[in-house]
């Protein structure tokens, strides 16, 4: 008798769960580099599976489409955002430091990707539409948690916490999408001090 031979379709479906994460990342940090470099309009799925070092099947099977490949770059760019932001909402975080958070913000836009930074900052919703909305989706989140706490703890006026986070957060952007978009990043100390003071005065008391 024959020795039973492996189907090589079960070869393939093996192989296709291996390490999903690290395709995932690799394909997030490529898109990322292409969308900034391309625009959205302009990008090709296939490219980015090439210069990913994947089939362009394992791009749709984890991202479903461009659209949803843009949202996810959005997303990731997001969090390191929030993190840079608020550390982690460490549990001695005090409104007071409002200034750092706000220098935390300005120096994660400007040391991180510059393309790719102001690709999420552009207003052209067929372009950056997605992703920046997946970005200020975590910023939000972040700010209302921050919000809440401080509430909470008597430590700032009672406020609506989702209505304060979309308004603060709005002048965020808005000063980040004129600093760099617009000013090229010049005079950045003044538009932290700026954006430090309007929140500070929102949240009922001056920086520490």
């Amino acid at each position: 008798m024959r020795a039973a031979v492996a189907r090589p379709t079960a070869r393939r479906k093996r192989s296709w769960t291996q390490d999903p994460e690290g395709r995932r990342a690799r394909i997030l940090e490529t898109a990322a580099r292409i969308f900034a470099r391309h625009g959205y309009r302009a990008t090709r799925m296939d490219e980015i599976a090439r210069e990913s070092g994947v089939a362009e099947g394992t791009v749709y099977h984890l991202f479903t489409s461009k659209a949803r490949l843009l949202a996810a770059v959005g997303d990731r760019y997001g969090k390191g955002f929030a993190e840079a932001a608020f550390g982690g909402l460490d549990a001695d975080l005090h409104p007071g430091d409002i200034g750092l958070i706000v220098r935390n913000i300005y120096r994660y836009v400007r040391e991180s990707d510059g393309p790719l930074a102001v690709f999420l900052l552009t207003n052209d919703p067929h372009e950056g539409g997605p992703a920046r909305d997946a970005n200020r989706a975590r910023m939000l989140a972040a700010i209302e948690a921050a919000l809440r706490r401080w509430i909470a703890g008597g430590l700032v006026p009672p406020m609506d916490p989702i209505i304060a986070a979309q308004i603060q957060y709005g002048l965020v952007e808005s000063s980040l999408r004129d600093c760099f978009l617009r000013g090229k990043g010049r005079q950045e100390e003044a538009y932290v001090q700026e954006v430090t003071r309007c929140l500070a005065a929102a949240l009922g008391q001056p920086p520490r």
